[in-house]
C-alpha cells in the first residue's frame, strides 16, 4: 500500500490508497491514542485529523520506501502530528473543500482491551498485528463465499480458527455433511495454508522488501500469541 500511494498518478488515486491505509491502521492508531490517556471522542478525532493531514500534505509521497518499517514510520508521523496539534492549542477547523478519508464503516467505537500497564507503542503494535490478521481473514471469507458449499466452509473456518485450545470435532462435522473425517480435515488444512498465504501478502505490503517479511511475520505471531 505504501508503493501504491507513492505511485499514484492523481489525487483521487492517492485518496483511494489512503482509504485502504485508514482501514488497516485506524484501530492501531486509535488504541495508541487511548493508551496515552485520550477519551474515545478525542482519540477518534485525532486519528481522523491525522489522516486528513496525510492527504493534504502528501506526507507519504515524500518518504523513500525502505528507510524504516512502515508501521514505525506511521506511528512516528502520528506522534509528531499530535505534538504539533498540542502546540496549536485549538483544533483546526474542518472544511474548505478538502478531500477526506471517509469514516463510514470504520470503528468509531473501540473497546480498548490492552492491559492498562501496556505502553502505548506496544498497544499500537498489538492492534497492528490484529488488523493485518483481520484483513487476511476477511479476504479468506470473501474467497470462501464465492465457492460452493459456503455454509460448510464457514463452519470449517469457524472451527479451524477457534480461539480456544480444544481440538475441533471434525468427525461430527463430517457426519453432518456426509463426508469422510479425512476429507474434512484436508479442507481445514488447506484453509489454514491459504490463510497463511493471505497473511503473508498483507505483511508484504507494509515492508520494504521480501527479506523483511519473515521477521515481521514472526513478530506479528509473537504479538498475537501474547494477546
Amino acid at each position: 500500500m505504501w508503493s501504491a500511494i507513492r505511485a499514484a498518478a492523481s489525487e483521487a488515486e492517492a485518496v483511494e490508497g489512503l482509504e485502504r491505509l485508514a482501514k488497516a491502521y485506524w484501530r492501531p492508531l486509535y488504541v495508541f491514542a487511548r493508551q496515552r490517556g485520550a477519551d474515545h471522542e478525542i482519540a477518534a478525532d485525532q486519528v481522523q485529523g491525522f489522516f486528513e493531514h496525510l492527504i493534504q500534505h502528501q506526507t507519504l509521497v515524500e518518504v523513500r520506501r525502505g528507510e524504516v518499517r512502515f508501521r514505525s514510520f506511521l506511528l512516528r508521523c502520528f506522534c509528531n502530528w499530535l505534538v504539533n496539534q498540542h502546540r496549536k492549542e485549538t483544533r483546526r477547523k474542518r472544511g474548505g473543500g478538502a478531500l477526506f478519508v471517509p469514516i463510514c464503516g470504520l470503528p468509531i467505537e473501540e473497546e480498548v482491551s490492552i492491559a492498562d500497564d501496556c505502553a502505548p507503542d506496544k498497544a499500537y503494535d498489538h492492534r497492528w498485528a490484529r488488523a493485518l490478521v483481520d484483513l487476511a481473514m476477511q479476504r479468506l471469507d470473501a474467497e470462501n463465499a464465492q465457492k460452493d458449499r459456503g455454509e460448510f466452509l464457514q463452519e470449517v473456518r469457524r472451527r479451524a480458527f477457534a480461539a480456544n485450545e480444544v481440538a475441533p470435532d471434525w468427525e461430527a462435522l463430517a457426519q453432518v455433511y456426509g463426508m469422510s473425517h479425512g476429507a474434512v480435515r484436508k479442507v481445514a488444512a488447506d484453509m489454514r495454508r491459504r490463510f497463511g498465504v493471505l497473511l503473508r501478502e498483507e505483511v508484504r505490503q507494509v515492508v520494504s522488501n521480501d527479506d523483511e517479511v519473515d521477521d515481521e511475520l514472526r513478530y506479528l505471531v509473537s504479538l498475537i500469541a501474547k494477546a
